[in-house]
């Protein structure tokens, strides 16, 4: 299972990065919830918005480095990179943690931070089972 999960949450950080509705929707629960350091974002038709906001001239992407899975969740360590979109390249990266809660197979709660070390943490401190919503 948790090879599985870990699968849907690779899907699904590529599904954000495309920027693409149809996948979005498809990796996303209709509820789902998203939390970043300034808001939450409820529902899929905001997950998809959030997904696609854009910079002037950069586009958001995640890089995947590793994945811990613990009950339905699996916390997603990388990076966050702000590409320059006419040249590709990075102009910016800054270390993340994702933490992807599944129902069903689909995204149900995606939490942004910005502390992977923490969030690792608290994430490992979880009892099994436990995907440490509230």
């Amino acid at each position: 299972m948790s090879g599985e999960l870990a699968e849907h949450a690779t899907r699904a950080i590529a599904a954000i990065n495309s920027r693409d509705p149809e996948l979005i929707a498809a990796a996303f629960d209709p509820l789902a919830e998203i939390h970043t350091g300034r808001n939450t974002y409820l529902g899929v038709e905001a997950a998809i918005g959030w997904a696609e906001k854009r910079y002037d001239h950069l586009d958001r992407r995640y890089t995947i480095a590793a994945t811990h899975t613990r009950g339905e969740a699996v916390l997603v360590l990388g990076t966050v990179e702000y590409v320059w979109r006419e040249e590709g390249e990075v102009g910016d990266s800054a270390p993340i943690a994702l933490k992807l809660e599944f129902a069903g197979g689909r995204v149900r709660t995606l939490t942004v931070a910005d502390d992977p070390e923490a969030a690792l943490e608290a994430f490992e401190s979880l009892p099994l089972g436990r995907s440490g919503a509230s």
